[in-house]
Parts: structure tokens; C-alpha cells; sequence
């Protein structure tokens, strides 16, 4: 759509924009979608009960008060809740601008506290659906492909100095990857990394690019640099690209967020799932049981 000044949008057009844009996405899991619309739909109507009635109307203000809102006991909303909530109006306002709508991003000073002490907590699921989109796929083989590529690998357990070392014979399947053999690193053993379906989509989408250029299998689906790979400066490409992301999803000033949060969000969620903790420790190339219930953030005690 042509650009649309935020003041000329109102709020129920707005909420069907964005609606129509998250259920055509595929970033979403079903009920991390599910809940996002339910959450922009109570802020709209929120809004709307307020006196707003344009996208412009939405200040720093009302999205403050969206997010530390009561719930029906009339008790303050936890801090997952608050974090969950602004994580979902940053969404909403940056698939308005992708839509065309000239707007900012009014949750832009909302500081919340950290939900954690630790170093690297495993992201929740909403944030996780907000770095795919920051993640700005542009046209084949951009920078911004890359840096999903990246992204796909983290999802997929990759640690940032394995994600400089795979290469497109490193997948089990050039077209509809699945599977990707992870080398190992100081941390963690090697490994089979399973890719989630938007990583898989995201890696074939590289993949294909790539053999279109004509590289061969021996190709790495992301390093372009001339250090060695696995090593302290293509590790460090690989983490830049994951905390660009982090950043453009909003994230980069959690002080309990950093690269491998994401990694830790693919191991804590393989548990959730009902994967034994023994397994998961495979599954993350893990050397120790406590190392990994540390990691995603379970208060796990062997008998």
C-alpha cells in the first residue's frame, strides 16, 4: 500500500492491516499468532475506550499504560506479562510501517525491568517471532538473508562459532532442509541441529541462491570473510548478525539478553515440548547436565 500518514489511519482499519499481515506470515507459530492478535485487539479496543481513534493517537502514554494495565483481579500484570505485551505493540507498529504507514514506534523509552539476573535467559516465544521480523528479509542473497541465515542456525542450537563453519554439504537435504550437522565448538559437543520450519524455509531460501550463483556443496551458508572459520573473527561476524537482530527486535538493551539466548530458547524449548533434560543436553551438545539446566533457565536438581 501507497504511505499513509498515521494521523489519516484509523484504529479498526489498522488492527485488520496488521491482522491480515500476521496470518499470512509464516513467523508466527499458531499460538504465539493466536495470542499477539488477541493482545492488540484488547490494545485497540483499550484505545478506542480512551478517546483514540487514529494510529497517531497512539502515544508513548497509552502504550505505557497497555503494558503495566491491571488484569480483571485489579492486580498488577507480571513482569513476563509487561515484557510480552510491549514485545507485541513493537510488532504491531513495525508491521505498520512494512504496511506503509507512516508511523514510529512509541514504545521506543518504555524501560521495563529485567525479567532475569542471569546472563543469557532464553528469549521468550513472542521475542523470538519479533526477531524474525526485525530480521528484514530484502532480495536474495542481501546481507539481510545472511543475517537470517544466522538467525535459522541459532534456532536450530548453533552456537555463533559453528554458524561461521557450516557449509551446504552440512545439510541433509539441499531443498528441504531439515537436519544440519554442527561441527562443535569449546562448549559443545558436534552435533545434529534440527532446524525449526521458518529456519528451514529461511536456509533453503540461501541455499538456493547460492546454487544459482553456482557454488558448490563445500560453499559456507554464511561466513564471507577471509578469517578462518569457527575462529574469534568469523565468530564474531556471526555474533554481530544475531545482535543486529536483537537490537532492530528491541532486545538490545535486556540487560539478561545476548546471543545465546537464543540457542537457550531452542533447548528450553525442546523441554517444554517434553523432551527429557538428558536428551536435551544432547540435542544442545552439552557437557553437563547443570551447564544445561542453566541455560534454559530450569531449576533442575539430579536425584
Amino acid at each position: 500500500m501507497a504511505h499513509v500518514p498515521a494521523q489519516e489511519l484509523d484504529l479498526g482499519h489498522a488492527l485488520e492491516l496488521v491482522r491480515g499481515a500476521w496470518e499470512a506470515d509464516d513467523a508466527f507459530s499458531p499460538q504465539t499468532r493466536l495470542r499477539s492478535l488477541e493482545t492488540i485487539t484488547r490494545f485497540s479496543t483499550r484505545a478506542l475506550v480512551q478517546g483514540a481513534r487514529h494510529v497517531a493517537d497512539l502515544t508513548p502514554e497509552a502504550c505505557q499504560g497497555f503494558v503495566l494495565a491491571h488484569g480483571q483481579s485489579g492486580r498488577p500484570p507480571q513482569l513476563a506479562t509487561q515484557h510480552a505485551r510491549r514485545t507485541i505493540l513493537r510488532m504491531y507498529f513495525r508491521t505498520l510501517r512494512d504496511l506503509g504507514v507512516m508511523v514510529g514506534d512509541p514504545t521506543l523509552d518504555l524501560r521495563l525491568p529485567a525479567r532475569t539476573t542471569v546472563a543469557a535467559r532464553p528469549l521468550a516465544e513472542d521475542e523470538v517471532i519479533s526477531c524474525r521480523f526485525a530480521v528484514r528479509l530484502g532480495r536474495a542473497g542481501s546481507t539481510s538473508l545472511q543475517r537470517a541465515t544466522c538467525w535459522a542456525l541459532a534456532e536450530a542450537t548453533a552456537v555463533t562459532s559453528e554458524i561461521t563453519q557450516v557449509r551446504i554439504a552440512d545439510l541433509d537435504d539441499q531443498c528441504q532442509p531439515r537436519w544440519v550437522h554442527l561441527r562443535g565448538s569449546k562448549r559443545a559437543a558436534p552435533r545434529l541441529g534440527r532446524l525449526t520450519d521458518w529456519g528451514a524455509r529461511i536456509v533453503a531460501r540461501q541455499v538456493e541462491d547460492l546454487v544459482e550463483q553456482g557454488a558448490p556443496t563445500s560453499t559456507l551458508l554464511t561466513y564471507r570473510g577471509r578469517a578462518v572459520p569457527g575462529q574469534h573473527v568469523a565468530q564474531a561476524s556471526a555474533a554481530n548478525a544475531i545482535a543486529e537482530t536483537l537490537r532492530a527486535a528491541g532486545l538490545g538493551e535486556e540487560p539478561d539478553v545476548r546471543p545465546a539466548s537464543v540457542r537457550n530458547w531452542a533447548g528450553r524449548r525442546l523441554y517444554l515440548d517434553g523432551m527429557p533434560i538428558e536428551q536435551v543436553a544432547v540435542r544442545l551438545g552439552a557437557r553437563s547436565l547443570d551447564a544445561v539446566a542453566a541455560d534454559i533457565a530450569l531449576d533442575w536438581h539430579p536425584s
